[in-house]
């Protein structure tokens, strides 16, 4: 009986005491806005080469997927039988040129000689007089050739340029990630690259953002990367670049009023990671100082947010205004002072007025 007495004298002054609470003031610290949305490992240099119906079919292929190549390197060539006909038949039309031009250079000659033959039997003035018709329709006649000559070999170094753009050639140094030698020919397959080729040692991400975001979001803001594939690791990069138009409609039905995104790229320092994988980017937007309290002490109630502050051994309630939430920490715009103790961990048998045990 006297036990029992005991226990519950010892249960009474616990529960008159009241729970058992943490508290902290709140701090002036420096706080960072961040923005964070979904995004892609991705190539930062690549190249996709699609089949180009005006240049006809690729004949042959140079490059294997796998390979390495240089930048320059010829990957395929386009069939060139057309041009390469085309090339005969102007360099023959401008070798038909040069000869003409000859022959009118010999013609010029012989007509010198014959000025000095007329000039001796009819005398100087009545020879030029004589042989001037003959001499300015030579002098039109070899205009003439040189100007269709001309023109000729402007067509010939318009065929060469075209004969030279039939040869694919790599912009980089990299490696053939994919060679899809159907799509050359196959018209169900014109959104797919023949040739893919990549730097995979350079891997930078991107993703998409909202209308509102994508005013803040601006080239040079720190980034960090995580992925799920690898939790226990992060990668820090920094905006590149943010799109002045938006992606065109994701929407399968055009008629669908989807809201505008505008694609973002980030630059990342060393990301093992491979193109394709999903990342979570935080974007560091702004950073200032502000009073600040844990995260887990705001309550959102039904009409207001607030937290618990301890007075005299009292928990009461107290509404607050909040602002950037930074990681585990969120701003307190009004409503709270250094001087305040907060409940840290408010359980939900805290009450407004209630007797409590601040730690």
């Amino acid at each position: 009986m006297f036990l029992l007495l005991a226990g519950v004298s010892v249960y009474r002054q616990a529960f008159a005491k009241g729970p058992e609470v943490k508290t902290a003031h709140p701090v002036q610290e420096e706080i960072k806005e961040q923005i964070m949305i979904p995004g892609m490992a991705e190539l930062v240099n690549e190249q996709k080469i699609y089949a180009s119906p005006e240049k006809g079919e690729i004949k042959e292929f140079l490059v294997e997927e796998g390979d390495s190549v240089k930048k320059g390197e010829v990957l395929a060539k386009f069939d060139d039988q057309a041009l390469e006909l085309e090339l005969e038949k102007v360099k023959l039309q401008a070798e038909s040129g040069y000869i003409k031009i000859s022959q009118l250079e010999k013609e010029e000659v012989q007509l010198g000689d014959k000025v000095k033959e007329l000039r001796k039997q009819a005398g100087e003035k009545e020879a030029e007089k004589q042989i001037q018709p003959e001499r300015d329709q030579l002098k039109l006649e070899k205009r003439l050739a040189n100007l269709e000559l001309s023109q000729v070999l402007l067509q010939k170094k318009d065929v060469e340029k075209r004969l030279g753009e039939l040869e694919v050639k790599s912009t980089m140094d990299g490696l053939v990630l994919q060679v899809n030698k159907a799509a050359s020919s196959d018209p169900a397959s014109a959104g797919k690259p023949v040739i893919y080729v990549g730097d995979l040692k350079a891997i930078g991400a991107s993703g998409l953002l909202s209308e509102f975001d994508s005013l803040k979001v601006k080239e040079g803001q720190k980034v960090t990367l995580r992925s799920d594939a690898i939790p226990e690791k992060e990668w820090k990069g920094e905006v590149s670049e943010v799109a002045d138009m938006p992606e065109e409609n994701q929407g399968v039905n055009p008629a669908e009023n989807s809201a505008p995104q505008y694609r973002m790229e980030v630059t990342v320092k060393e990301m093992s990671l491979k193109p394709g994988f999903q990342l979570i980017m935080e974007i560091e937007t702004d950073k200032k100082k502000a009073l600040t309290v844990p995260a887990n002490s705001v309550i959102t109630g039904d009409s207001s947010v607030f937290v618990f502050v301890v007075r005299d051994q009292k928990s009461y309630k107290q509404e607050v205004e909040t602002g950037v939430a930074s990681g585990n920490k969120i701003e307190i715009a009004s409503g709270l002072t250094e001087k305040d103790l907060i409940i840290t961990n408010p359980s939900d048998q805290l009450k407004d007025g209630m007797e409590v045990d601040a730690k």
